[in-house]
């Protein structure tokens, strides 16, 4: 295990339905309601497919078929428990038409549901701000650095 200010490897799933992306919804007091990709922390010996799989399992519900890494960006969050640095890589993945969002049998202890969300209109809930770059044809591989407090 890491102490900070270790810099935490996790993946994340973008799955696109038409101009919608899947997210989770989570809330966190003082925070609000906000939305992140699929995805979670690389566990030591753990391939990111494999990462990939095991939290999209926990989250939605289901493994996605995964496609290639889209992009890297590193997020920088202020916590109360100490800063936090991950380095996130984003992989195009897709699921079975028929997916109905829902939160999988171990969601994130702040989720509080899964659904499409317009990456234009519900822009402002990303967290990061992924909206930013997500339906941009020719958005750059690394996305540069996030930065965010977590109250």
């Amino acid at each position: 295990m890491c102490v900070s200010p270790c810099i935490r490897p996790t993946v994340r799933a973008v799955i696109r339905n038409g101009d919608r992306v899947l997210v989770q919804v989570k809330e966190r007091p003082g925070l609000g309601r906000y939305l992140t990709l699929p995805g979670g922390r690389q566990e030591f010996g753990e391939t990111m497919q494999a990462c990939l799989v095991r939290e999209c399992e926990e989250e939605i519900g289901i493994a996605p078929a995964i496609g290639g890494l889209l992009h890297v960006a590193d997020v920088l969050q202020t916590r109360p428990d100490g800063p936090r640095h991950l380095t996130e890589m984003l992989f195009a993945c897709t699921l079975p038409p028929e997916y109905t969002p829902q939160m999988g049998p171990r969601p994130d202890k702040r989720q509080v549901a899964t659904i499409w969300a317009d990456p234009v209109t519900d822009g402002p809930l990303f967290l990061p701000r992924y909206d930013r770059v997500l339906m941009q044809s020719d958005a750059p591989a690394y996305l540069g650095c996030f930065s965010h407090e977590i109250a």
